[in-house]
């Protein structure tokens, strides 16, 4: 008798904690009739299925896992219409109830999500590098084009201007790492986002991390990669 209490104690503290440190994604995606829709996250460099739900009529679905710590999730369409290409939209989740509303036509350009606060703090970040990382995609376009065109005087200029505008990418990246010092997302940043730049701005970013921040999976790659670097 005893046994058989201690085993439902596990059980129900282990069916507690899933449901404590569970993300719930409530979805709503205009437009898609038919399909099969995947919440994933990237694992040890593979991306991962968490959950599915295949789609037939109903556009509004519900996607759930557990979540150890804030970090990058994934909720990929493959829709069932003929068409070669497919949708992912990326989110910062973390555990709690999001909800999620977009279209299938633009299905990235209007995506909203709530429930998340480090998803907001991440579409700000997104949003104050959206100039320079259009620049420098045009930048990186006009150094090919130079290359394949063998012409050294363009060659060499679209080249100074990747480098330029690569410098002010990292400081824009850091500055608001530095503004959002506390947060998963600042150690997104650093670990993910900045891993060249200056050790002393990575160290800055690490040192300004709450111990939660610290423990995220960002938080932990950003310790060891100032560790790493500062070995050189």
């Amino acid at each position: 008798m005893k046994n058989l209490l201690y085993i439902l104690a596990v059980i129900i503290g282990f069916v507690s904690c899933k449901k404590e440190n569970e993300m719930h994604v409530e979805a709503t995606i205009t437009g898609l009739k038919k399909g099969t829709v995947y919440l994933q996250k990237i694992v040890d460099s593979s991306l991962i299925d968490l959950d599915s739900i295949v789609i037939n009529g109903q556009d509004t679905f519900s996607l759930s896992t557990t979540v150890a710590s804030p970090e990058l999730f994934y909720i990929y369409v493959d829709k069932v219409d003929g068409s070669d290409y497919n949708d992912r939209i990326t989110f910062f989740g973390e555990k709690g109830a999001l909800k999620l509303n977009t279209h299938l036509e633009k299905i990235n350009s209007e995506v909203v999500i709530t429930g998340s606060k480090n998803h907001r703090i991440y579409t700000e970040y997104q949003n104050a590098l959206k100039d320079i990382n259009k620049m420098l995609a045009q930048a990186n376009i006009e150094f090919i084009q130079a290359q394949m065109k063998n012409n050294e005087d363009d060659i060499v200029a679209s080249d100074k201007k990747v480098t330029a505008l690569t410098r002010a990418k990292y400081l824009r990246a850091i500055q608001f790492a530095l503004s959002h010092k506390r947060t998963p997302v600042a150690a997104f940043i650093g670990a993910r986002e900045i891993e060249e730049a200056n050790v002393v701005y990575l160290d800055s970013i690490y040192n300004g991390l709450s111990k939660k921040a610290k423990a995220t999976i960002y938080g932990k790659e950003l310790e060891t990669l100032i560790k790493e670097r500062k070995k050189l």
